[in-house]
């Protein structure tokens, strides 16, 4: 950080701040003791300098340069600081920036609308609800299913992630913390999420019978089928970068239609085009009734969707929240759809995605412990194990080798699940970064056991 930015610091009355206490260790410490939770492991990740960054190159504090391939946990579509964005963010400098959208029309956030009703799957009649986080998009869409089905109970996947709060954390079950000791604020009918290569059912991808299906609607039969929507990733994120295979996708939707219930694809990590196309579910071949979406949606403003069928509520007021999609974050979420088509990144992303796949398949066959190897476009995880054989879940070793990577190979990444390590790069990315990603991955990797 330079000078200039820690005297605009120091400007609105942080006298303490000087150039001495730019260190990793001090900002930490500083942090733990103001901030009530961080999701990811201090003793791993530095302290992000928010002055500088490019592209896929993202800086602690200490200026220490790494390769960034969370793209902000799939929120940054071009990486840091891409300078077309930041070009049209400055020429919309004089709109208005805070309009209650839900209690008054705007220009900007009816077109932003129409295009995602325009883009998401199916050439039904839809409506558009504008929310601030991937959450809320998701309980705006349960909420609009509870007031059209006239029903409260869902069905839900293990692992699944959905949020953090009210009726979207009943869905979530990836890890007990985001859930032990909290009421749940719906029902839920939970099956096994599709996992070929962890088949709770024992079955083989190649000659599986869906049991995965069939446990659905044994599940129904007897816990009841007054459902008001099954919910489901269309890649599982957070739970382990699982992808399901089409067949398992369609007959989940086929059991939930059996029911007159809706389907809900949940987007807000795979959707906007990350997966090469505009929404993940549409690799799968089925048309749901509501799509939540959010991250990319925003351009790094809190910015979030729940797409679903007109109406969308049987009455007004039914739901609102005072911030919307104000016409600033509306124009740049329109940029961005604009960009993403003009740009060809549907089709590069695709490719970049077969690309680093493919790269990472190199290491599984050089390494005992790397499992599976899996995604689609620029979603992929790698799970490690004690051995191919026994597929045992390495989680230890995944967080050693997450720590080498940060800390020595400068490679900036997450985990998911218990023992996967998740790849959602910007889509900026280019094959020679996936390269240098896959060099300091395989250092990690030798390095760590």
């Amino acid at each position: 950080m330079d000078d200039r930015h820690i005297q605009l610091l120091r400007n609105l009355g942080f006298d303490d701040i000087e150039s001495g206490k730019m260190t990793n260790d001090y900002w930490k410490e500083r942090a733990a003791d103001a901030l009530a939770i961080t999701t990811q492991d201090r003793d791993v990740y530095g302290c992000l300098d928010h002055t500088i960054g490019e592209g896929v190159k993202i800086y602690d504090i200490e200026g220490t340069e790494y390769l960034d391939v969370t793209g902000g946990v799939a929120v940054r579509a071009f990486g840091l600081q891409y300078k077309p964005y930041l070009d049209f963010e400055m020429s919309i400098n004089d709109v208005i920036r805070e309009f209650p959208g839900m209690d008054f029309d705007a220009i900007p956030q009816t077109l932003l609308a129409e295009r995602l009703a325009q883009i998401s799957p199916g050439d039904h009649k839809k409506r558009v609800v504008f929310t601030t986080s991937g959450g809320r998009a998701v309980e705006g869409c349960m909420k609009s299913a509870m007031d059209l089905s006239g029903r409260s109970r869902f069905v839900a996947f293990r692992p699944a992630f959905h949020g953090r709060t009210g009726y979207a954390l009943a869905l979530t079950s990836t890890n007990s913390k985001h859930k032990s000791g909290f009421p749940q604020g719906v029902d839920v009918i939970r099956v096994f999420y599709p996992y070929c290569y962890r088949c709770p059912y024992g079955q083989e991808f190649e000659d599986c019978n869906l049991e995965c299906v069939e446990a659905l609607r044994y599940a129904l039969q007897v816990e009841g089928n007054d459902i008001a929507a099954t919910v489901m990733e269309p890649i599982g994120g957070e739970g382990g970068l699982i992808v399901p295979p089409a067949k398992a996708v369609k007959g989940m939707y086929e059991v939930t239609k059996e029911c007159d219930a809706f389907f809900m694809s949940d987007e807000v990590q795979a959707g906007m085009g990350r997966t090469g196309k505009w929404f993940a579910v549409e690799n799968h071949g089925v048309v749901p009734d509501f799509v939540s979406m959010a991250k990319a949606l925003g351009g790094g403003y809190p910015m979030g969707a729940s797409i679903g069928p007109a109406p969308m509520y049987t009455a007004g007021s039914r739901h609102s929240e005072t911030f919307s999609a104000e016409p600033k974050m509306s124009l740049l979420s329109l940029w961005i759809l604009k960009h993403i088509e003009d740009g060809g990144f549907l089709k590069s992303n695709a490719e970049r995605g077969a690309y680093l796949k493919k790269r990472l398949n190199e290491l599984k066959d050089k390494h005992e412990v790397v499992g599976d190897v899996r995604g689609i476009g620029l979603m992929v995880g790698v799970e490690f194990v004690k051995d191919k054989k026994s597929k045992e879940k390495a989680p230890k070793l995944r967080d050693r080798i997450l720590k080498n990577a940060v800390q020595k190979q400068k490679l900036w990444i997450l985990g998911a699940g218990q023992n996967v390590i998740r790849f959602t790069p910007s889509y900026v990315i280019t094959n020679e970064d996936i390269d240098r990603v896959v060099e300091r991955l395989d250092n990690a990797i030798a390095d760590s056991q």
